[in-house]
């Protein structure tokens, strides 16, 4: 009679529990990255009354099973349920919701390591981050030339992510990489007649399309230059032979070295030999309130140099005007060069290709080298594109100084992603560039790999850093340590410090996973299980009662 009243006991005292966390649950339904929880019972231990016995058949005996009673039940387990909550959108670029499995990695003040699934990131007044006042740990950023915008992250040991110091400004820095995309169709273009060189006739129609681009110089100067696309001839003499070829030119006027002096030439028809086509790249939105800063885009030659520095006046004899690319018969670029001689010497027909002899004026890839050289209305101290490269650049004289002066740098043209197909219009634009004016840190968003990028004043985007995840091999062992934080324990498997890429929704937030319908549901049946139990603790108090009541 004892042992149903414990039994009892235990069934109120283990259901108590299971409504414990399920009001937790239901507390906590709209709590960001919160994970439900559910309590499991299992009967407790036995009294044997009687053991088993087996059949003798000898006797005739039959076997016989055991006669245990039950002592109640205990809580078998709290389980923390860790799929994945619904993500809502929040239009805040620093709420991010995880895709997915994986933990957001803060600090807190003791320096220990905590977890979340709450991305509610918040920036201090010196732009660090953190997640409810703990630092949010993340990888930091190198200089890396070969990434745009000149960043990449470093994807070393954790450290709390802050963006201020050299982060807050982006200092002003020469374009040096230009990336064109498009296509280039020959019926898709604009027309206008022009003189014919020798060998063509007297008027020519040529057919065109001019891509406007934006330059900058090291000082954050803005120089805009018009590169001409010209379509030339189709071309299937040889099966290694370019299909078709274009030229592309930057716009200008012609200045001639005359003695010393630049000089503008007005004539009609061809310039001289010896012209050199300067760009009106203005360094203003209105020319009226500036002056025009004069440069030179001089196309370089095969192999990448049009001469040795050091050589005066080589700038009016070598520099090109402009670089011819060829196509093949697919659409696809297949090289690039000069074809005869340059500015007034006639153009050839490329009559033959070989990208690995490099024969004819002609070479392999699909970028190249522009000398970028200031005449005048340029900033002495300014310098133009990779200055690195500036020994294989052409050198010419300087009438207004009287000294010798080289191309202040080189800007690389690729043409990767051009190609000329006929099933698509003319359109050619800049892909990505680099370069680009001073500019203050005004926002920024985390990509779906927890890039940080930085959006400045100048209009142009950095990478900040990165945010990282944790993933363990049992998060359900995770220990809860109160603000939707957990703590690693010897179930879930330990953090090494470091973080793994994952996928993240940014100006979201993951959800409570808490079904109310289920909640509601298990509420029900522990409040039943509990009144139950009530019960045979009422009825075997009755029955004890009874027999007190012998004695009377």
């Amino acid at each position: 009679m004892m042992r149903s009243m414990f039994s009892g006991v235990s069934s109120i005292r283990v259901h108590q529990t299971r409504m414990d966390v399920i009001a937790n649950n239901i507390a906590n339904v709209n709590t960001d990255g919160f994970k439900s929880q559910r309590a499991t019972f299992a009967d407790a231990f036995y009294q044997n009354l009687q053991g088993a016995s087996g059949p003798d058949p000898a006797f005739g005996r039959a076997g016989r099973n055991p006669m245990q009673v039950g002592l109640g039940l205990n809580l078998a387990s709290i389980d923390n349920l860790m799929h994945q909550g619904v993500a809502r959108r929040t239009d805040n670029p620093l709420d991010v919701a995880i895709e997915g499995g994986g933990f957001f990695i803060v600090r807190d003040r003791g320096g220990a390591n905590l977890f979340t699934r709450a991305g509610r990131i918040e920036r201090d007044a010196h732009w660090n981050l953190h997640i409810s006042g703990n630092s949010l740990m993340g990888w930091g950023t190198v200089r890396c030339s070969e990434t745009p915008g000149g960043w990449a992250v470093n994807r070393g040991l954790l450290e709390p992510i802050s963006l201020s110091g050299e982060k807050q400004n982006m200092p002003s820095e020469a374009t040096t990489r230009v990336n064109f995309t498009g296509n280039l169709n020959r019926t898709d273009l604009n027309v206008q007649t022009r003189q014919g060189l020798p060998g063509e006739p007297t008027t020519v129609d040529m057919r065109y399309r001019e891509v406007p681009k934006t330059i900058f110089d090291s000082l954050g100067n803005k120089y805009t230059i018009t590169l001409r696309y010209t379509y030339h001839q189709e071309f299937s003499e040889a099966a290694e032979s370019p299909h078709g070829y274009w030229t592309m030119e930057a716009l200008g006027d012609y200045y001639v070295d005359n003695n010393g002096d630049w000089e503008l030439w007005q004539g009609t028809g061809m310039p001289p030999a010896n012209a050199v086509r300067l760009v009106h790249a203005y360094r203003d939105d209105d020319p009226q309130r500036r002056d025009p800063a004069l440069i030179a885009i001089c196309f370089l030659g095969e192999y990448g140099e049009t001469g040795t520095a050091g050589y005066v006046n080589q700038f009016a004899t070598l520099a090109q005007s402009s670089v011819t690319i060829a196509f093949n018969s697919n659409g696809d670029m297949v090289g690039m060069g000069h074809v005869g001689e340059p500015l007034g010497g006639g153009w050839q027909s490329p009559l033959e290709f070989d990208p690995e002899s490099r024969g004819d004026g002609w070479w392999g890839g699909r970028e190249f080298n522009a000398s970028i050289i200031p005449v005048r209305g340029v900033a002495p101290s300014a310098t133009f594109g990779d200055t690195s490269m500036s020994s294989s650049s052409i050198s010419y004289y300087d009438p207004e100084t009287g000294n010798t002066r080289i191309a202040d740098g080189q800007l690389t043209m690729n043409f990767t992603e051009l190609g000329q197909r006929g099933q698509a219009n003319t359109s050619v634009r800049a892909l990505t560039w680099d370069g680009g004016g001073p500019g203050v840190l005004e926002d920024i968003s985390v990509g779906q790999d927890g890039t940080i990028m930085g959006r400045y004043s100048n209009g142009r985007d950095r990478i900040l850093g990165q945010i990282p995840l944790a993933f363990f091999s049992n998060p359900a062992g995770l220990d809860r340590v109160g603000g939707s934080f957990w703590r690693a324990t010897a179930n879930s498997g330990m953090f090494d410090g470091v973080g793994l890429v994952g996928q993240m929704i940014g100006s979201a937030l993951e959800g409570s996973n808490v079904d109310l319908a289920g909640e509601f549901t298990d509420m029900i049946t522990t409040q039943r299980g509990f009144q139950a139990a009530s019960r045979t603790i009422t009825v075997s108090d009755e029955m004890l009662q009874e027999l007190v009541n012998l004695k009377r």
